[in-house]
């Protein structure tokens, strides 16, 4: 039977829990089900993603760097609780956790009897010092008491919601899904010409925003001593506020000629097409989508055994090297080792398809049953 459901996002940024929202209502609504994505601020690349079966409704909200003053917020949750209470859905599924809080007070203000399903994507979310931040920590029992069920996109984060005082029967574990390929134009990338007047050797992709959690710095450190023993490039997919800063350890460390920052690339297929290896080098990681996706195109891959997603994955090592966060020489070794000792691609494209996002579709409709 079909379901009144509605997504809700903050934005849609080029992050992965925008990018995994709007693959699943796209897939909701492929299955027949009458869905609506609201954003905020539907502002980003992510929107070029949405199906023509998704009604999208954008607040056009103005972000504050990355979020919303607190006039701002008042106005969007109030403007949610309309919404809910015109669209009446059977269904909504909220994230980041910050949404979540959000969605739940939305729904108690527009006395919605609708499912709730809060979608949990970050690893020790709401985990910070500042007074924000353990006001929703006190807050969030209102999204456990309202939530129909939690979605953890790993067992990891099931645990951590567990241990903040959800009830484990209201946890499930749905993993992100992997996108269906799809043919699509070829484009003129700039970065291609970039990448190959950088001369040769081996390609080693990253992909994902210039912030802190990513630990870019890293990866950097890392490709130094790599690069000090053999040839070797670095392309960096992504944007955000550590660019500059990135930039100017690449030239400062002696890299700089080998290190192609690309920007933000909203077709994955072709980051994957030019890699030889992929590497996530993040300090904390609730899932990992890229590592599915590089997968996916048979190129290998390292990650640091970042909390929670890349260890499940990766299968405890099984599918890719696994090194400690933070430990440029365990990741320079790593590297080496994947280059010199590829997993087979069979292997890799066997694993990601536990992760189909018709697989991860069936979960999501079973909440609705």
């Amino acid at each position: 039977m079909s379901k009144r459901i509605v997504f809700l996002l903050a934005s849609l940024r080029g992050g992965g829990a925008e990018r995994v929202f709007v693959l699943m209502a796209n897939e909701m609504a492929a299955r027949g089900h009458d869905v609506t994505l609201l954003a905020w601020n539907a502002d980003g690349p992510n929107a070029a993603l949405i199906s023509g079966a998704v009604k999208l409704v954008d607040f056009g909200l103005p972000l504050k760097g990355e979020g919303y003053g607190k006039p701002t917020t008042l106005k969007g949750l109030l403007r949610t609780a309309r919404l809910l209470r015109n669209l009446a859905p059977d269904a909504i599924f909220s994230a980041p956790e910050f949404v979540n809080l959000l969605a739940a007070a939305a729904l108690s203000l527009a006395r919605s009897p609708a499912r709730f399903f809060p979608t949990f994507h970050a690893a020790g979310a709401l985990t910070a010092d500042r007074l924000g931040a353990r006001v929703a920590h006190a807050m969030s029992s209102l999204v456990a008491a309202r939530a129909t069920r939690a979605i953890a996109v790993s067992a990891g984060i099931g645990r951590e919601l567990e241990a903040r005082g959800y009830p484990a029967s209201k946890v499930v574990v749905i993993h992100n899904p992997l996108p269906q390929t799809v043919a699509s134009p070829e484009h003129s990338h700039g970065w291609r010409q970039d990448l190959a007047a950088m001369g040769d050797g081996p390609v080693i992709v990253t992909a994902g925003r210039l912030v802190p959690v990513k630990d870019h710095r890293t990866l950097l450190q890392a490709f130094a001593l790599l690069r000090a023993k053999r040839r070797a490039r670095l392309v960096i997919f992504g944007e955000g506020p550590l660019d500059d800063e990135l930039r100017t350890q690449a030239r400062e460390t002696g890299i700089g000629d080998a290190v192609l920052f690309a920007g933000y690339v909203n077709t994955p297929h072709a980051c994957y097409a030019i890699a030889d290896l992929f590497v996530l080098s993040s300090v904390s990681e609730g899932f990992g989508n890229v590592l599915v996706e590089a997968m996916a195109a048979g190129v290998p891959v390292v990650s640091t055994d970042a909390p929670h997603g890349p260890r499940e994955i990766l299968d405890n090592g099984r599918y890719g090297m696994l090194v400690p966060v933070g430990d440029s020489p365990a990741l320079a070794k790593a590297m080496a080792h994947m280059l010199d000792h590829p997993t087979p691609q069979t292997e890799l494209k066997r694993r990601a398809a536990d992760f189909d996002i018709a697989r991860i579709g069936d979960r999501y409709e079973a909440l609705l049953a």
